[in-house]
């Protein structure tokens, strides 16, 4: 990479970039309140000269709350102060979050009235700051600010923006640093797949500190407008769409299927979508099929990971149209490269399965005092994604789940989301989780979990012998475990180990088993 590398647009100028288009524009609604992109800067360097006032230079800034204006206000605000900002999920919990900030160790950590019973009591030193309480508030802390003069920080592209950490569905989460560099080419990359524009109004209802950060620049670049909602309630999410105009949206799989089983739902309930993205979790293509029948060709997709923020690939409506691709995520974005490795670390050829690997802008430079860890997630300059997938002759990705969670099974290699994209095609089956348990004879057998639409029975010897025409007798389930739904993380992913101790409980005890 080179260090004079140019952008369109760095990560502490999106907002200024909206100024300019037009600064009486509307920048965010949240609720009855709206905020142009001029009200939105001058509280925001206000704020930044609160933070300046109190913290030095090399501070971390903790950020938990819910997709509000404060939220969005304190963010670009941690950007154009130049601090690091981390962002702490308030759906993660006490505990989780105390190992967090026990990692980052942040000299400040703001929150909302909404979400301070999600921080531990002991926060390890760091102050605390309300952003909406009636006596501690952005407005109050920036008051002695407002109308002072501003600089913005100029950053290089290799400073440090931010500490995002993973998801933890396979364990302890690591502290991911993404650089300036790394966010500026996210930008760019949605810019060049999504093509906003100062019309757009993205609906930011997954959570602000995960994936639906990375929408807040790119449409402020461009003189867009956010429309902040916190809850993920799909009538509200309909009233959105129906008459805020909602142009974009950012939402896992899960709530696209909450959305969908709203009563006489179609595409006339979205006038002005454009993209409908899911990621953060695979989408079957029965599940995608379904949401073409309904809303017609307006859903897209992105891959990426925290390592590899949201754009290692990305497709749009017009080629997730064909079924051919209903089971792909794209090729790679514009500042991406992906190759398929095999455990020596060579590339394969086209339609040979490997790790999916990839390098690039978008890849971040190491973990967070972790140095043993940063070694083994590279290969060379390839960032090992822990992925299993391949490319075809055209370039487009198939993923085919997570090297971890590949099953053995009698010396076959099974792939759950093989198993998986069969067996949700199945009318009274709403979810599933494949996974290999124990076993002295096969080595590993594969189960699955299921959620059953409105508790219906469902023939399992029937199910096991379409599973065999298609899948053969290897990879079919032996057990099928009925729950009543998946467990997952705080951003919508589901937790196989979760999912594994539930079964080897209804195992032991033989409960659930159909």
């Amino acid at each position: 990479m080179s260090p004079n590398q140019q952008f369109p647009n760095m990560p502490a100028d999106c907002l200024y970039a909206g100024l300019a288009i037009a600064p009486n524009a509307t920048a965010a609604i949240e609720g009855d309140q709206e905020i142009t992109y001029q009200e939105l800067t001058d509280r925001v360097e206000a704020f930044a000269l609160a933070l300046r006032d109190q913290l030095t230079q090399d501070d971390k800034v903790a950020l938990c709350a819910l997709n509000n204006l404060e939220h969005l206000t304190a963010f670009l605000a941690i950007l154009a102060a130049g601090f690091t900002w981390i962002p702490i999920n308030p759906k993660n919990g006490k505990a989780l979050n105390q190992q967090l900030l026990e990692v980052a160790k942040p000299a400040l950590i703001l929150v909302d009235l909404e979400s301070k019973n999600t921080l531990p009591d002991n926060t390890h030193g760091a102050r605390t700051w309300l952003l909406n309480d009636s006596s501690e508030s952005i407005s109050s802390l920036s008051a002695p600010f407002v109308g002072r003069a501003f600089d913005k920080v100029a950053p290089k592209l290799d400073d440090i923006m931010g500490i995002k950490f993973t998801g933890g569905t396979t364990g302890t989460p690591k502290g991911v640093i993404q650089t300036h560099r790394n966010v500026a080419a996210v930008i760019d990359n949605m810019q060049n797949v999504f093509q906003f524009t100062k019309s757009d109004r993205n609906l930011a209802v997954a959570p602000l500190t995960h994936g639906g950060s990375h929408y807040i620049l790119p449409l402020l670049a461009v003189g867009g407008c956010h429309l902040l909602q916190s809850s993920p309630d799909p009538e509200k999410i309909l009233t959105a769409l129906r008459q805020e105009k909602a142009s974009v949206s950012f939402m896992p799989p899960t709530l696209i299927y909450k959305l969908l089983d709203q009563p006489d739902i179609s595409a006339e309930d979205f006038p002005h979508l454009r993209h409908l993205t899911y990621s953060a979790a695979p989408m079957p293509p029965a599940r995608i099929q379904q949401v073409q029948r309904i809303i017609g060709d307006r859903i897209s997709t992105v891959y990426g990971q925290t390592e590899a923020p949201m754009t290692i690939t990305a497709m749009g409506p017009k080629d997730l149209a064909k079924p051919e691709l209903h089971a792909s995520v794209g090729k790679a974005c514009l500042h991406s490269e992906v190759a398929i490795l095999d455990a020596a670390g060579n590339s394969v050829d086209p339609g040979e399965s490997g790790e999916v690997a990839v390098r690039g802008s978008i890849v971040m430079p190491r973990y967070f005092d972790a140095p043993e860890k940063t070694t083994e997630a590279f290969q060379g300059d390839w960032l090992l994604t822990g992925d299993v997938g391949y490319l075809n002759e055209q370039n487009y990705l198939f993923l085919k789940g997570r090297s971890k969670e590949l099953i053995i099974s009698g010396g076959f290699n099974v792939y759950p989301a093989e198993v998986e994209n069969i067996l949700i095609q199945h009318p009274d089956i709403s979810e599933c989780a494949v996974v290999g348990i124990e076993d002295d004879y096969w080595g590993e057998r594969v189960e699955a979990a299921i959620c059953v639409l409105d508790n219906k029975d469902i023939d399992i010897d029937q199910l096991q012998n379409s599973l065999k025409a298609q899948l053969g007798p290897v990879k079919t389930p032996k057990v099928f475990h009925r729950l009543a739904q998946l467990p997952r993380n705080p951003v919508g992913k589901v937790v196989r180990r979760d999912i594994l101790k539930l079964i080897e409980q209804a195992n032991t005890s033989e409960e659930n088993q159909l």
